[in-house]
């Protein structure tokens, strides 16, 4: 086995795979399938959406795969080794563990009495970095790019004015997303304003009404038969979100949550919800349950928004705010505390990347 994160010349990469050795370049990859060892081979850099080290625990692999790499991934007959080739040699990543495979749909068997489809082609592969990267490391094969970072203007508006924070926050968070012309027109039925607002900002951008719980569309609105309207659910239905349309700010109620009803009213409430599914639904986040010292030495330098604590994830669940970032801490019942934080750049997240804790997911691409 090479030494780890020692840059190696080419020579010296290749013969790990033993020989005679095949390569089979595929973009910004290359496998090296030999008798000893099975190499993969990837281009230093931050490619979230392509192949590339995504962070210090996983390696991502998208097609084009050339024949006979699919069955190689998976197997586990051969260890599996990976690289970095950056300006000045490989470095090596050690033992890559086959996580998880998606492909694209087959084609639909002809001449077949019964029609099924075919396996279909490797589309993305997933592959776990036996030993997590240092962070010197890690910024070596995966440099972090310098994005402008959105501003955290809105918090003037806290805590006397939630809507026009709500309506600042969604256009500097979601600004690399063009607003559309889909803004509800006449409704067939009178709604409050926060809930109007809430629409008129989300015009055109699916992620604001949520990637993880979900505030319904228009058109997706529920009246209940005591007159509440459902207007929201968490993502697997265990509880949704009601109010009552007759009043100008209503309390939010629940149905299927421990609690009953809201701290804060639906404008200041549609904000929290925009800040949750920001701290746990961005392309970049991280994930950690600890204890309330450490929770509390992590959000020290941080903004916390000025509103009452939130009934869920955790009950209290609290937003705290930098540049680009969003973090939102979940109290358990049993004491221990529930991290979500997240970011549209990747950059954003440097201040967080050593916490004094583990992060169980930190800096991760949601793919």
């Amino acid at each position: 086995m090479p030494e780890l994160w020692s840059v190696m010349t080419e020579t010296e990469m290749l013969s790990c795979a033993g020989a005679p050795a095949q390569a089979l370049p595929a973009g910004d990859v290359t496998y090296v399938v030999g008798p000893s060892a099975m190499l993969v081979i990837v281009q230093f850099g931050d490619r979230p959406d392509g192949s590339a080290v995504q962070n210090f625990d996983d390696l991502t692999l998208h097609d084009p795969f050339p024949e006979g790499v699919e069955a190689r991934l998976a197997s586990s007959e051969l260890p599996r080794l990976g690289f970095v080739h950056l300006p000045e040699g490989y470095l090596p990543l050690g033992e890559l563990r086959h996580v998880v495979s998606r492909h694209r749909p087959g084609d639909i068997a002809k001449d077949s009495p019964f029609p099924y489809r075919l396996p279909g082609k490797l589309s993305f592969c997933q592959l776990h970095i036996a030993d997590r990267l240092p962070l010197d490391v890690l910024d070596r094969v995966r440099p972090t790019p310098q994005h402008p970072l959105s501003s955290l203007d809105w918090l003037r508006f806290l805590p006397h004015d939630p809507v026009a924070a709500l309506r600042e926050f969604v256009a500097d968070w979601y600004a690399d997303i063009p607003p559309g012309n889909d803004a509800p027109g006449d409704l067939d039925r009178p709604l409050p304003e926060p809930l109007l607002a809430f629409y008129r900002a989300a015009a055109g951008r699916e992620e604001v009404y949520g990637l993880h719980n979900q505030i319904y569309t228009p058109d997706e609105l529920e009246e209940e038969d005591d007159g509440l309207l459902q207007f929201g659910a968490e993502n697997q239905g265990v509880f949704v979100m009601l109010l009552d349309p007759t009043e100008a700010d209503p309390t939010v109620q629940y149905s299927g949550l421990h609690a009953q009803r809201e701290r804060e009213p639906l404008s200041a409430f549609l904000l929290q919800f925009l800040l949750c599914e920001a701290s746990y639904s961005s392309p970049f986040g991280g994930f950690a349950t600890v204890n309330a010292d450490q929770a509390q030495q992590l959000v020290e330098p941080l903004h916390q928004v000025p509103l009452q604590p939130m009934r869920w994830p955790g009950d209290p669940t609290q937003h705290y705010v930098a540049p680009g970032l969003v973090v939102a801490t979940a109290t358990s019942p049993n004491g221990s505390v529930e991290i979500y934080a997240g970011s549209r750049r990747r950059s954003a997240l440097r201040p967080l990347r050593d916490p004094g804790f583990t992060w169980e997911r930190f800096d991760g691409y949601r793919s």
